[in-house]
């Protein structure tokens, strides 16, 4: 687990696990709030690529320091780092498994790629077929128990990865259960990154060194266009390969590499080689492959689980000023939300209740806040039909805004079309409200529409999104 230690100048220690993106700031909706009137509203990001973590000062008005050294650009975190905003302290703390570091490199060849020889490629549909015989067709008692084996440990595999959180951490069991099943000398695992390019996140070597090695861009190419699992009994040889010159210098003999794959999608591969020949067979393959299924759908599902992480709290953070709609355009980028302390061209509408100061004062507390609930309950709901953003509660009164955080041509008309069914909502709930024999509610109403500053304001502890400015004033 990667998390950071919160330490503020004036109050108790808290630590905040570290997901997919984690932002930092003054700003209650931030992940983590730092309440220190020098830091930002957004201060800083951190973001994992690669399997490791990111800090980005987000231009903050007085800068972020990591280890007393002020932060330029993106830099990666280490463990034990200490992160300085304003007053407060930050200590990033990585418990998770070490991995070991980027051993592979990815050597390209001008070769085309040539006719099949001693090469078998296998489509992931042909993989059922013919791998483990009948027990009636086993030729002998050793290559049954063989078998046997393979398939335990690509249970113990599903078994061991399917509670595991950490991507790096899997990646590196699944290398572990490889191994255990081939004569493979060295293995590694690569992902596609953010940005569609395959990166080394996992590298293991028989023999416990690190030695750098160079896989062929041409195998690679092989697996990564057709998903096809490669498997060659001699890949120095193998004329599929042209003599790539990468193969060559590596040493490698025997290679096996397999696609991860979620529905269609190609997340990565597994590379094993050995400098033996003919080390790898068909049932090795076979295993690997499964191994890579497995892998792959583990990877899609913690990946879904982390976006849907950041997107639930993007929701929980909109949800209170944006309708249901709004909230779900800009959770799926398709709307996109203007930082405050802005001006804005606006609709601004402010309705209360008329005479409610004598109706607070004849009513019982209970009764009063009943008839403000299902008085709020049904006029946010016609503020957030209309794709209103509602700014706050007044009391009995309600300040709504149309235009603003989100920019909308027709805020006026939206308005006008929320102020007309508030009316007609009142009408409804008052013939209600008498056939439960209480009295009516009178409700008053007035819009405004001009330029405004919008943004968010308010203390260090507390700030929430408003506008302000003449044309509020005089709605």
């Amino acid at each position: 687990m990667a998390r950071l230690v919160v330490k503020p100048p004036d109050g108790p220690e808290w630590e905040h696990e570290l997901g997919a993106m984690t932002t930092i700031g003054r700003h209650p909706g931030q992940s983590i709030q730092v309440l220190d009137r020098v830091v930002s509203k957004q201060h800083a990001l951190v973001t994992v690529q690669g399997g490791k973590f990111f800090l980005t000062d987000c231009d903050s008005r007085n800068g972020t320091f990591v280890n007393n050294t002020q932060l330029r650009g993106k830099i990666p975190l280490t463990d034990g780092d200490h992160i300085v905003l304003g007053s407060t302290e930050l200590v990033f703390y990585d418990d998770r498994r070490p991995t070991r570091a980027p051993m592979v490199t990815i050597r390209a060849e001008n070769e085309a790629v040539g006719t099949q020889t001693s090469i078998q490629t296998v489509l992931e549909a042909d993989l059922s077929d013919g791998a483990f015989l009948p027990v009636k067709d086993v030729p002998s008692d050793e290559a049954l128990r063989a078998d046997y084996e393979k398939l335990r440990i690509a249970f113990e595999l599903n078994q061991s990865i399917g509670a595991e959180l950490d991507i790096d951490a899997m990646l590196t069991v699944i290398l572990e259960k490889a191994f255990a099943v081939s004569r493979a000398d060295r293995g590694s695992i690569l992902l596609v990154n953010d940005e569609g390019v395959l990166e080394q996140r996992c590298y293991r070597n028989a023999k416990g060194i690190e030695e750098p090695i160079e896989l062929s861009q041409t195998i690679i190419s092989e697996v990564c266009e057709k998903h096809h699992a490669v498997l060659s009994s001699d890949a120095q040889l193998d004329d599929r390969f042209g003599g790539a010159q990468s193969i060559i210098m590596s040493g490698m003999r025997s290679t096996m590499c397999v696609p991860l794959l979620h529905k269609d999608e190609l997340l990565g591969l597994i590379h094993l080689d050995t400098r033996r020949i003919g080390n790898f067979n068909q049932k090795d393959l076979e295993v690997l492959t499964v191994f890579a299924k497995q892998a792959a759908m583990r990877i899609a599902h913690l990946r879904l689980a982390k976006r849907s992480e950041s997107e639930a709290l993007v929701r929980a953070n909109l949800s209170r000023l944006l309708s249901p709609n709004l909230v779900e355009q800009v959770v799926k980028g398709d709307l996109a939300l203007e930082r405050g302390g802005q001006m804005r061209n606006a609709s601004v509408m402010f309705i209360d209740i008329r005479g409610f100061t004598a109706m607070s004062e004849r009513l019982e507390p209970t009764d009063l806040v009943a008839l403000l609930n299902e008085y709020f309950e049904i006029m946010v709901e016609i503020v957030f039909r209309h794709e209103g953003t509602l700014d706050k509660f007044i009391g009995d009164e309600i300040m709504a805004v149309w235009g603003a955080p989100v920019g909308q041509d027709d805020h006026m008309l939206r308005a006008a079309r929320a102020a007309l069914e508030m009316q007609a909502s009142l009408v409804r709930l008052n013939e209600f409200r008498k056939s439960r024999g209480e009295s009516p509610i009178k409700a008053g109403c007035g819009i405004n529409c001009g330029e405004m500053v919008a943004g968010y304001m308010g203390s260090t502890r507390t700030l929430s999104y408003t506008v302000m400015g003449d044309t509020v004033n005089t709605a």
